[in-house]
């Protein structure tokens, strides 16, 4: 499709061309030039680029025309002052100039169709693209549900497993406390005990 702008532009030349020097009418020059282009859009619809490059091409080439206009008059005139019918001649070139002027207006508005389809194409693709982001996002979105859940789940075993070997060594800690104060109580009771022998074989 890359060939298509260079095919829409050239055409646009030479019908442009083609209508100035006189060899055929505005008229078959358009439709000569509609026929070819709605066949080649036929053939293969053009990319936004490809309108784009042909309508920035169309309106150049009616800008190149306006100027071929104004250039044909001011020689016409300079011809025209040196004839009988003066005013007729330089009617003769104004109403020439008029029809390329037209022609140009007429390229300068397809021009301008062209890009206009161009934005359109590249809106429509836009809007496509964010279509397939939406669908793809709400693809993933229950696969990053259940991805959440899992690493939540995981960090709620982890914070378990580490509250359950806190408390393991808190109560290892308490049986060892409540073992030495056992062992404590047991040796002052023998102390007691004890002194408690001495003083009555002391008597």
């Amino acid at each position: 499709m890359a060939h298509q702008p260079q095919t829409l532009a050239t055409l646009c030349v030479l019908m442009a061309w083609t209508a100035m020097w006189g060899t055929t009418s505005p008229a078959q020059a358009q439709a000569a030039e509609t026929d070819a282009r709605e066949q080649t859009i036929a053939d293969a619809p053009p990319s936004a680029e490809e309108l784009l490059a042909a309508g920035q091409a169309l309106q150049e080439q009616a800008a190149a025309l306006r100027e071929a206009a104004d250039a044909e008059l001011e020689i016409a005139e300079a011809a025209c002052a040196k004839k009988i019918m003066v005013n007729d001649c330089r009617n003769n070139a104004s109403s020439q100039r008029l029809e390329r002027v037209n022609e140009a207006r007429r390229l300068d508005a397809e021009g301008r169709a062209l890009e206009r389809r161009a934005k359109l194409i590249e809106r429509d693709a836009r809007q496509q693209q964010r279509n397939i982001d939406q669908q793809q996002r709400a693809a993933e979105d229950p696969q990053r549900l259940e991805t959440r859940a899992a690493e939540a789940k995981a960090r709620e075993a982890e914070r378990a497993e580490k509250e359950a070997k806190k408390a393991e060594k808190a109560r290892k800690g308490a049986e060892k406390a409540a073992k030495r104060k056992a062992e404590q109580e047991k040796k002052r009771a023998e102390k007691e005990k004890k002194a408690e022998r001495a003083e009555r074989a002391a008597e």
